[in-house]
């Protein structure tokens, strides 16, 4: 039994929260089990860009569809309060091919379909409780189809379209994907629980990727699967004793929020140990 027993039987567990074990254990100690104020002082956590972008792009969205920004003003509203928003750099090119995705989206996209739809939560807060564990979780967008009552969960993902041509899930998409799934289902838990009733189709609004929509039927084993999935995530870490670190460039270099002060940076750093060496 880990000797952090504890704080995780305290825990509210949250999809990001698992997430970011399976991440890197390490990162995860860091951020939810370390003293906060030790973690602070020697590991202050930053932002990436990433997730500033995408919590920007949610915001106005939550906004459009709380009535409190109309979609004809969204796209200059996103030109304007961008850099106040989106503050981390990447590369240049990333930067600016990410930026321009995301504008011409609002450009261009049409929200026409909403009417059919009545809007029953948007950034909706859940709880629900999962074999004696809390769960949290905000719903970007509940509907309920106005023609048959149907209830859609959706959710907004800057990830790319996971579709092949012949719709087909491409392999570069296919962890995501189910990752993503997994994150739905739970929610799906706590729907049921406020409405007597499960979602009849879950949907993805790929808005990074020309605001394509990607959608799944409800099924009752993927729902139980999700569950599962919950629960054995949790016992890993209950056990889990060392945390140790997982190192993937990408993550460790983009994503982390300890990617600076993190003791284990060199090891996904080798071109500064080679400038070092060269000197």
């Amino acid at each position: 039994m880990s000797e952090y027993k504890d704080k995780i039987d305290k825990t509210v567990w949250s999809y990001s929260r698992i997430g970011t074990f399976n991440s890197c254990p390490y990162s995860f100690y860091l951020q939810y089990l370390l003293d906060k104020d030790v973690r602070n002082k020697q590991y202050p956590p930053e932002d990436n860009f990433y997730a500033e972008l995408g919590g920007y792009v949610h915001e106005i969205l939550e906004m459009i569809f709380k009535g409190e920004l109309s979609i004809d003003d969204a796209p200059m509203y996103y030109m304007e309060h961008y850099n106040e928003n989106v503050k981390t750099k990447v590369k240049k090119s990333i930067m600016d091919k990410k930026y321009e995705a995301c504008a011409d989206y609002f450009a261009e996209v049409d929200f026409g379909w909403l009417k059919s739809f009545d809007i029953l939560g948007v950034e909706l807060k859940i709880n629900t409780e999962i074999e004696g564990y809390k769960f949290i979780g905000y719903i970007d967008l509940l509907l309920r189809d106005k023609s048959d009552g149907d209830i859609v969960l959706l959710d907004h993902k800057s990830a790319k379209y996971p579709l092949g041509k012949k719709g087909q899930i491409l392999s570069a998409s296919k962890n995501g994907f189910e990752s993503y799934k997994h994150q739905m289902y739970l929610y799906c838990k706590a729907v049921e629980e406020m409405y007597g009733e499960f979602p009849k189709k879950i949907v993805w609004n790929h808005f990074a990727d020309g605001g394509r929509f990607m959608s799944i039927p409800f099924k009752a084993e993927e729902y139980e699967d999700a569950l599962n999935w919950f629960v054995e995530q949790i016992r890993m870490i209950e056990k889990e004793e060392e945390f140790a670190p997982k190192i993937d460039f990408f993550a460790c270099s983009q994503l982390c929020n300890f990617r600076k002060s993190c003791e284990y940076r060199p090891k996904y750093e080798p071109w500064k140990n080679k400038k070092k060496n060269k000197k």
